[in-house]
């Protein structure tokens, strides 16, 4: 997400369920383990790795001496220089006889669809094995929306305009009824692999964010000619392409994430005033073929509010015995230093390799397992190709130029019939795609070689204690207790409840803090480092540092060090927009520091550009609490803590890494010029000044992309009070989840309000 993203639109619809106030305790060596998808791991050696070459190697070394088995879960898995050396060697390793799981996120990885199944063919040629899956598949009701939007009233049967609706409903229903999946009625997974043709294309289009996929999926499915409506006749080219992407931005105000929702929100405003008498009979069209004014069973909704919870883990499992997770996706830009093959941002990040001695790996493995196996969630690239086939993405030219020879087929089985047989002439087969993607990646990995390795500089990780034992920590969309034929998605988690909704990592920070304090002496201080990306941190991890800062407890032994990318180096602006007015908010009601010799020093640091590399940002996920450290994937913001899966690394009875990452800390502190601190900033400027400095930020946007040029006086004061109601409501919420004042339900309230509102971002 970059700063194209422009928040403007308050969002409506709350989820506001109550939860069962819960007050987290200290963390125990019995908690921990609750909380944990493993027991005590002892290692023969560990590394944690701050360097980006040295993580990439060590991956390389991971796979490229594997004997029997590999696992991985990435985010993003790219097909850019460093990765393609990857996948090469993740194939080498499958031909000479390793099984290779891959599990990757459906939402960031569908466009490389081909890449993955170029992979699997390529592993499967030898004595081994290569499977790659989806994560977090289209729903059995997102799969049933996307064949109502693309079926007619005729398909239907229906009698009357006035009675589509209901008759495409009936038919939907009737068409999904007997549907079995490996033998299982697909209903009670809530999983579907129906495709009726626009349905799958739909389905692609909104995988692949391809706006004129998704414009011919639903065109196609409802015969709509924007052309033949009012007086589209009469219009432009230019016109004739804004009602072109009509559907796509009708469907995202409506059903994507939040600041994708708001954009699509902000284009209809822009497209309403300038194509209105084009658009308004299109519009009406539209209407009556999308499911927008049926209602939603609770379900759906979940389905639909949920349809963007990554696997945001990062792992990299060899023999059971060797892992390596952390911070960094498959891409170059986690795994090179700043080069000419690197088009956007450079990360710092951080990772922790270790060998587990014992059988302690198999544990991992079978918590690998245990997403790899949700089939509630997880597709195979079979599955994927049949409810959704990317073949038309890759050949939108040759799909449109047979569409366009046989238009004058009216009857709509001879349509599809003469499109079908013409596009299969002309479009690339899906092994002519395979095969150029197998080119692409040995060229890619070609270019690593030649044009990068050689560059590679020694670098120092920090040794990780022999004496330390690890904990597997996990955010999951199932309750792990629960043998996996029981398991049922989860949708998030409830402020209070965090453990019991899966949200394993979350559990164990707040419990953590929960006893910092009373750990803490003249004589043994405790440091409690956030070292994350994004700081935006849920409502009840807010609640839980503010106790440490308002002097009710004594913490005077205790420092909070937060250190994030600022404004200037963030690749997710959104968040740090609205994360200013939480933290304003935080730093109201704490002071930060209210002077009492009880309350911890909270201390917050942002990163600036270094001189001449503006495009070097944070991308770690670390936190130390006391002597625990924590390595991972998961930020410290709303969407990390109660949406997606995530997993980390707790580290215990590593008296010489906790020193040495401190010790690492303070030189990124002590580096002149390198972090800014912002407490000053944030207890003295006006909130007036805040406001007023964030709308010339979103005016300079919108100037920046000329979007400007197409807003008048009237719809600029609505796109800014739409944007200052969204830093309102960071603000209000966080100041009444961490009212000192209130009542506990009061604030647990306020708390799911805030983690309703912000976790899609």
């Amino acid at each position: 997400m970059t700063n194209k993203m422009i928040p403007t639109l308050v969002l409506a619809g709350l989820l506001t369920g109550c939860a069962t106030t819960v007050t987290h305790t200290s963390l125990t060596d019995s908690s921990l383990l609750a909380q944990a998808s493993s027991g005590a791991l002892a290692i023969s050696d560990g590394a944690v790795i701050t360097d980006n070459d040295a993580s990439f190697l060590s991956k390389i070394r991971l796979v490229e001496e594997a004997k029997s088995t590999i696992d991985l879960t990435y985010y993003i898995y790219a097909d850019d220089q460093s990765s393609s050396v990857l996948s090469e060697a993740l194939i080498a390793a499958a031909r000479r006889g390793v099984r290779v799981r891959l599990l990757v996120d459906y939402q960031t990885n569908y466009k490389r669809l081909d890449m993955f199944t170029a992979m699997e063919r390529r592993g499967n040629a030898g004595k081994g094995s290569l499977a790659v899956r989806f994560y977090n598949r289209p729903t059995r009701n997102i799969v049933k929306d996307a064949v109502y939007m693309t079926m007619g009233c005729g398909q239907a049967g229906a009698a009357s305009k006035e009675a589509c609706s209901a008759d495409k409903m009936a038919a939907v229903e009737k068409l999904f009824a007997d549907e079995q999946i490996e033998g299982v009625p697909a209903a009670s997974l809530n999983v579907s692999n129906i495709n009726t043709g626009p349905s799958g294309l739909l389905l692609s289009g909104i995988y692949a964010k391809n706006a004129n996929l998704m414009t011919l999926a639903i065109e196609q499915g409802q015969n709509i000619d924007p052309k033949a409506a009012g007086q589209a006749g009469k219009a432009t080219p230019e016109q004739k392409e804004s009602l072109k992407k009509l559907g796509k931005l009708y469907w995202q105000s409506r059903t994507a994430p939040v600041f994708q929702r708001v954009q699509a929100n902000l284009g209809l405003l822009m497209a309403e005033q300038l194509y209105a008498s084009q658009i308004v009979p299109v519009k009406n069209e539209l209407f009556s073929a999308l499911p927008i004014d049926r209602k939603f069973s609770a379900e759906e909704k979940l389905d639909w509010d949920h349809i963007t919870d990554f696997t945001h883990q990062k792992l990299l499992l060899a023999d059971s015995s060797r892992v390596q997770l952390g911070g960094r996706n498959v891409e170059n830009s986690y795994h090179m230093h700043p080069n000419s093959l690197i088009e956007k941002y450079v990360f710092m990040d951080t990772d922790l390799v270790a060998t587990l001695t014992g059988d302690s790996g198999k544990i991992i493995r079978d918590a690998f397992d245990g997403l790899w196996n949700f089939n509630r969630m997880v597709a195979t690239l079979d599955e994927v190709r049949t409810h959704a086939p990317n073949d038309v993405l890759w050949n939108m030219e040759a799909y449109t130029m047979a569409e366009s020879a046989c238009s004058k087929q009216k009857l709509r089985a001879k349509h599809e019939a003469c499109v079908n047989g013409k596009f299969k002439l002309a479009a690339l087969s899906l092994d002519q795609r395979v095969e150029a993607a197998s080119q692409r990646m040995a060229q890619n990995a070609k270019v690593y070689r030649a044009a990068y390795a050689g560059t590679i500089q020694p670098s120092q990780p920090l040794a990780v204690d022999p004496s330390a034992q690890l904990y597997y920590l996990e955010n999951l969309p199932f309750d792990k207790r629960l043998p996996p034929a029981s398991r049922v998605r989860f949708y998030g988690a409830q402020a209070g409840q965090e453990g019991n909704g899966g949200k394993h990592i979350t559990e164990v920070w707040l419990q953590a803090l929960s006893g910092i304090c009373s750990k803490a002496t003249v004589a043994q201080p405790q440091m409690v480092i956030l070292h994350s990306a994004y700081f935006f941190p849920p409502a009840n991890l807010a609640s839980s540092l503010a106790a440490l800062v308002d002097g009710k407890q004594d913490c005077s032994h205790v420092t909070v060090r937060v250190i994030t990318n600022s404004l200037a180096t963030t690749d997710l602006t959104p968040v740090n927009l609205l994360a200013r007015h939480a933290i304003k908010a935080f730093a109201e009601v704490t002071g930060l520091q209210h002077g009492t010799s009880r309350a911890a020093r909270f201390e917050y640091y942002e990163y600036q550009p270094p001189v001449g590399n503006h495009n070097l940002s944070l991308h770690s996920k670390v936190s130390l609490i006391g002597d625990q450290l924590i390595v991972g994937s998961a930020n410290a913001d709303v969407r990390s803590y109660m949406m997606d899966t995530n997993n980390a690394m707790l580290v215990n009875n590593a008296p010489k890494l906790v020193a040495a990452y401190r010790s690492f800390v303070d030189n990124i502190l002590a580096t002149p010029g390198r972090v800014k601190q912002e407490n000053s900033y944030f207890v003295s400027t006006p909130r007036a000044s805040m406001i007023q400095e964030d709308l010339e930020s979103l005016h300079a946007t919108l100037k920046k992309y000329h979007m400007d040029k197409h807003l008048d006086s009237e719809q600029m004061k609505t796109l800014d009070s739409r944007f200052l109601a969204l830093l309102d409501a960071a603000y209000n919420l966080t100041r009444a989840a961490i009212d000192p004042n209130a009542s506990d339900a009061a604030r647990r309230e306020a708390q799911q309000k805030f983690n309703d509102l912000f976790q899609p971002i």
